[in-house]
Parts: structure tokens; sequence; C-alpha cells
């Protein structure tokens, strides 16, 4: 007789969950190192986001609800909130300026250190050593890397955070020791209830011509949705029976014609080190990863030029990912007319390249972005090309990934003479890796401005050493601070 068990049975959320509870914790040297640098960077990213609308916009939110004694830290400030807040909260400062890591799988991509905010406060939360949450998110990123190459979400119009947050959902059901029944139920309440659509992606523009400020919470909403899970498995709430292959599950709903479990078996092997994370791209600057070859190209060339104002014609040459994601499906990218068109905008960010000889968050300022000079400067001396020979479309995302996203700048002066900026990978990306002291920078330039310089310090050292901790409180007390700038009412431009 065949039981209920058998008869129901989810081989997905049965696997994932398995592997979850039965992966060794012991991290190599170098995915430690991934994992700090990880934790970095989404720190350093976080607090230059502080005084972003949608950051401040979530803490109005998230202040009408404080806690008393052991809540998590809302960073930036003093005050607690419960952690399912705090990762919302938290985690939507990751995506304020996209500025966040980047990965790229078999058929999926998106921004796996979206789940750091939730999984600090959930690692808050218990106060768990330093090492387990090392562990935990290395095991985070490790799932969204093997969901990345096991499903799509493009079929079915989804958005990749619904991928995302199965990884949180298995990086905080590890810190919150889970079993593997535990973890099944809390996928389960994952993946049904919160299917998020990509229109989130449209690039249709709302009633003060702006992108969507959804997009900046998109992420955090599903980490927080996962953390949310988590707890409620932990006290008894069980989710749908069959959450992945059932009738009406998340692979019907995703569309994808392909049976997963063969790739999800073989990249979710607990025999295999946890090593996945190793593979993440990092950003230098301030925008979407395919135009970080473009800004580098755009430096190259401008550092050739001794007087800008002899500038006749910048000439951008970009794979056509790059072409169609920041010129062809954008409104008017020769006319931006704020922080969210201009670092979608291509022409944009290689014209405040060439003309500040850097990039940086406050180059789409509103101020700088209005700028009328600049404006001009953009309008009749910005080309930008679609390049084949960079990469195409028809090669696929992971082939241009895999190259860089590459792009070439060339700069005519007013007397013939041409200069040129190379076509390659990227700061950031693993043929291009960051160094410990780009890291570092990376903090120092935007945590300081808003923290100073003795907390930036700390912050780096504990970093650094995160594995010696006893307890996240650690981390998150040097998060919670009142700096000289009043993030709750100042404004990017000021």
């Amino acid at each position: 007789m065949i039981t209920n068990n058998e008869k129901y049975r989810d081989e997905v959320a049965e696997l994932i969950a398995n592997y979850v509870v039965t992966v060794s914790e012991k991290l190599s040297p170098r995915t430690e190192l991934s994992v700090k640098s990880a934790l970095i960077d989404s720190i350093a990213v976080s607090v230059a986001a502080l005084r972003h609308p949608a950051a401040q916009a979530a803490r109005r939110h998230a202040y009408r609800f404080p806690t008393a004694g052991e809540g998590c830290v809302i960073w930036g400030t003093q005050k607690r909130v419960a952690p399912d807040l705090a990762a919302l909260t938290n985690g939507v400062l990751l995506r304020c300026h996209d500025y966040n890591d980047f990965f790229v799988g078999g058929r999926n991509s998106g921004h796996p250190s979206d789940m750091i905010g939730g999984v600090i406060a959930a690692a808050e939360w218990v106060n768990a050593p330093g090492q387990k949450l090392l562990v935990a998110v290395a095991v985070g990123y490790e799932v969204v890397a093997a969901v990345f190459d096991a499903f799509s979400t493009a079929p079915g119009g989804w958005d990749y955070t619904n991928l995302t947050a199965i990884g949180a959902t298995c990086a905080i059901a590890k810190l919150l020791d889970l079993d593997a029944g535990q973890t099944r139920e809390a996928l389960a309440m994952t993946v049904i209830p919160h299917l998020a659509s990509d229109e989130i992606e449209s690039g249709d523009l709302n009633k003060r011509g702006d992108l969507t400020m959804w997009k900046r919470f998109n992420g955090s909403d599903a980490v927080k949705n996962a953390l949310q899970a988590c707890l409620l498995a932990q006290v008894g709430v069980e989710g749908a029976v069959r959450p992945f292959v059932g009738k009406f599950g998340f692979i019907q709903k995703l569309n994808n014609k392909e049976d997963p479990i063969p790739m999800l078996r073989e990249r979710l092997n607990p025999q295999i080190p946890l090593a996945r994370i190793t593979e993440t791209f990092m950003k230098r600057w301030p925008v979407g990863s395919v135009a970080q070859s473009a800004i580098q190209a755009a430096l190259q060339a401008r550092s050739q030029i001794k007087d800008i104002s002899r500038i006749k014609q910048v000439r951008v040459f970009a794979e056509e990912g790059a072409y169609e994601h920041l010129v062809k499906i954008r409104q008017d990218p020769w006319n931006p007319i704020s922080r969210e068109t201009a670092d979608h905008s291509l022409p944009y960010i290689a014209a405040a390249a060439v003309l500040d000889g850097y990039i940086q968050i406050d180059s789409f300022s509103p101020k700088v972005v209005l700028d009328p000079a600049r404006q001009r400067f953009l309008k009749d001396k910005v080309t930008v090309t679609p390049a084949p020979e960079l990469g195409t479309l028809a090669g696929g995302k992971h082939k241009r990934a895999a190259a860089g996203y590459l792009s070439r700048i060339e700069i005519e002066t007013a007397d013939g003479s041409v200069v040129h900026g190379e076509a390659l990978p990227f700061p950031g990306h693993p043929k291009n890796p960051f160094s410990d002291a780009d890291l570092d920078g990376k903090l120092r330039e935007n945590v300081e401005p808003v923290a100073g310089a003795s907390r930036t310090a700390q912050l780096a050292t504990l970093l650094r050493s995160i594995e010696k901790t006893k307890g996240v409180r650690e981390l998150t007390s040097l998060l919670a601070f009142g700096g000289s700038v009043d993030i709750d009412t100042a404004s990017e431009s000021d």
C-alpha cells in the first residue's frame, strides 16, 4: 500500500533540505575568504545607500514597530526591530545603487548578496558565532548557484529573487539549526506564497518619470519572506505538501520544460565542499554589471586626454547585451532625468566617467545628472553602437558574462586624434578579481563619509577576522551608529 508520504513526495524540497543539514561545514581558505569578501562588499554597499530615498522609506516603515531589548539593529541607527523587519529594512540597502555582487548561472542570474541583510538579522537574533555566519552564507550562495543552474525564471516572467529566496531560506535554516523536515517546510512557505513578477524590470517609468522604487525592495522582500518562513517552520507551521513538483507548484509556475532534479542532484552533493561563492562577480562602480567594462574603458581613454574641453566625440562600442539593457529598452537614454534613469543609461554612464574621471554614487545625484553642460555634452558628443564582435545576444548571456560584458571606448579630440579604452574584464570579474586592497578601498570610500574613519577601521578589522567573534552582535553593534550625516532627512545630493 502506498503511503501519503510516498504519494505526495516532493523530491526537490527533500533534496535541498537534506543538503542543508548534511553538507560539510568545513570551509576551505579560499571559500572562507570569499565569504568574508561578500560580507565586506555588502556592508560597504549598504552603508553607502543609507540616504537613498528607498532606504529612508524603509526606515520610516520600520520605525513604527520598535522592539524593546534584543531586537535587530536597523543599520545606521540605534533603533531595533523584529528580525523579519530588519531583514526587509537593511536588505533594501543592498539594491539601492545596483552596487552589490552578481552571479551568472547556467539558466539564471541575479544578486545572491540580496540575502546578506536577512542572514545577518537571523544571526543577530540568535547571536550566532561568526564562524556559523560564514558557513550559513556559503551554504546560501551554494544553493543560489545550484538553482540558478537548474531553473530559469524567464519563461514564466518571474524575477530572479524567487531563486535567491531559496538560497536565503537555506542559509537561515542553517543558522537556526532547523532539521531537514523543518527546512523542507520553510522552503514550501518560501516558494509558494511569494512569486515575484519580473514586471519590476519592465523599464516603465512612474509619474515622476522614474523607475519604480520597488525594484530596490524586491530582493529584501524575498529574503524577509524566507526568514519568516524559517521562523514559522521552527514553531511547527507547515507549508504546501508538494511545493516544487505539485500540479500548481513552483516548477509548474516557472513554466520550465527541463527536469531540474538531475542538475540539482549533481550541484547539491553534500560530499562536495562549499565553493560556488568563489564564482561571484563584484562591482567596482555603482551601476549594473553590464556597464562595468565600459566605465573601465572610459576611464582608461580619459586618462590620455589633457584637456576635456577639446573632446569632439565619445564613441562607445558595447556588446549586444549591454546595448540592449542600457540603451535599446530604455526610454530616452540620452535624456536622463533622475538617478535611476541615469544609472540605467550607458550614454550617461560613459559621459560621466569621461567628464569626471571617476564614477561614484554622487555621479548620479539629480543635481549632477541635470547639470545643463553635462546634458549638452551627453546629447552632442556621445554615441553608443552595438558591437557583436564583443558579444552577441545569440551567443547567450553566459558567454558574454564569462568574457566580462565587454565594451570599448574611442575619444576623438578637436584635432582629429583618437585615444582608445580597451575592452577588458572589469575589476571584480572572476578574470580580474578584487584584491584585499580593492575591497578595503571600497569599504573606506563608502563607509567613512557616513560612519567615520575609526568605525570604518573597526568594521574592516572585525570582518576580516569574523570567524573569531563569539556572537554576530559584535558586528551589528558597529552598524548601530549615528554619524555626522542625518540619514533620515539628508538628500543624496547634499
